[in-house]
């Protein structure tokens, strides 16, 4: 669960961490009164999106507009923040189209001295939570990391006991940092590990880390937090909710099940993780492109099967659900048809549905869909299901071709993931 700037600064800053002044805005009207009551001269408007890259991004249409920009008046704040408002904003992580600005971070520009960097996760070598550091922190880190990695320094912790103060000690001598900034550089890895633990974060990186004055101030932060752990962490699923992220994660949280888009047109619905893997290879072989991976726990909660199968419909690019269950134990085939009928009150229009179910109770629940859903396609086998789906989509028979399925990337620096190699 990836948190925007904003979100993230308001986080470390309650952790007992510097972050300059800032409001956020999501009209040019806001934004111009966030800078007047933030007072001074010069600000910054931060485009807030889910990526990272903003400074070296543009907006879609504008080769010359980046996604952070300074400000020196406040007719230059409404100006900018009309251009990023609507607009999309195209980084290395976000892709050709994007990812659009709904608001902006209006934030106080310091003067500052000196950029460092740091980061916190759980490295996936030494399965241990880990500090990152480097004395180079700003845009060009990812340059630097990759023609010098020396220059890029790990830190293990002990979950137990916490960061070492000798560790941390020699950490702040090989950022070059005076006494008093040592001093304060170890209350800030302190701080961030509390945030990181109590939290359930995954990543937590202060890039840069500006030196100004006797103080250390985080100028951006990323953050990202566990979705898994939503169920202990009420505070995280408000931010989820303030973010309005519409991709269905936060809901499949809540009810127990997993749930990841992959860009495709065909919306899958399975019950156990194997299952749901075999489906989306399926899906590949005769030619198409799933759009979820979704997988329910092997149980009998209509309720939870119902709110599965609107997450899948509420992804706009999910042309065709294809529901794949084997009901056996607990989980009953009739549920699922239980589930969809409910769906259908509820949703007038809804798209091709191809079902396969096979195990307890798959007769009775097959009846009841061609007796009150007789447009559901009822295949006798996986590899029907899949085909019919496919050619749904296409308008076109379908043939099977060998295909591999896709990946998707990771939210985390380069730089970072260097360091952990």
């Amino acid at each position: 669960m990836n948190l925007h700037e904003y979100q993230g600064k308001g986080i470390l800053s309650s952790y007992g961490i510097s972050v300059p002044r800032g409001e956020v805005a999501s009209t040019p009207d806001q934004a111009e009164k966030t800078a007047s009551q933030i007072g001074g001269t010069h600000w910054m408007v931060k485009a807030q999106v889910l990526a990272g890259g903003r400074a070296r991004g543009h907006l879609a249409g504008n080769e010359g507009m980046a996604g952070i920009r300074r400000a020196s008046s406040l007719a230059d704040i409404r100006s900018v923040s009309m251009e990023f408002l609507g607009n999309n904003l195209i980084t290395s992580q976000t892709g050709a189209q994007g990812e659009r600005i709904e608001k902006v971070y209006i934030e106080q520009a310091l003067e500052i001295e000196r950029e460092l960097a740091v980061a916190m996760l759980v490295d996936p070598g030494t399965k241990r939570i880990t500090l990152i550091y480097t004395h180079l922190g700003g845009s060009d880190i990812e340059s630097v990391a990759a023609q010098q990695p020396d220059l890029v320094r790990k830190l293990d912790i002990d979950k137990a006991i916490g960061p070492s103060a000798e560790k941390v000690e020699k950490a702040a001598s090989e950022l070059a940092l005076d006494p008093g900034l040592s001093a304060r550089f170890g209350e800030i890895v302190n701080h961030l590990f509390r945030f990181f633990v109590e939290r359930d974060a995954t990543l937590v990186e202060i890039n840069p880390l500006a030196v100004r004055g006797s103080d250390l101030l985080a100028l951006d932060a990323k953050v990202s937090l566990d979705e898994n752990a939503l169920f202990r962490q009420p505070e995280n699923r408000q931010l989820e909710l303030d973010n309005k992220i519409a991709d269905g994660r936060l809901r499949a949280s809540w009810d127990g099940f997993n749930y990841f888009r992959l860009g495709g047109n065909i919306g899958c619905l399975t019950v156990g993780a194997g299952l749901a893997m075999a489906t989306l290879d399926t899906i590949h072989a005769y030619g198409g492109k799933p759009a979820n991976f979704l997988d329910l726990p092997p149980d009998s909660q209509m309720s939870r099967t119902r709110d599965a199968i609107e997450v899948i419909l509420g992804n706009p690019e999910a042309r065709v659900l294809l529901i794949n269950v084997f009901g056996g134990g607990i989980m009953r085939c009739d549920t699922i048809a239980d589930a969809m009928l409910l769906v259908k009150r509820s949703t007038p229009h809804l798209p091709p549905i191809v079902v396969r179910l096979a195990g307890t109770n798959a007769e009775l629940a097959i009846r009841r869909l061609k007796e009150a859903m007789p447009e559901v396609v009822v295949a006798s086998n996986m590899g029907d299901a899949a085909k019919f789906a496919v050619e749904r989509t296409s308008g076109e028979p379908a043939t099977e071709v060998n295909r591999q399925p896709g990946g998707w990337p990771g939210r985390i620096s380069r730089w970072f993931q260097r360091a952990c190699r």
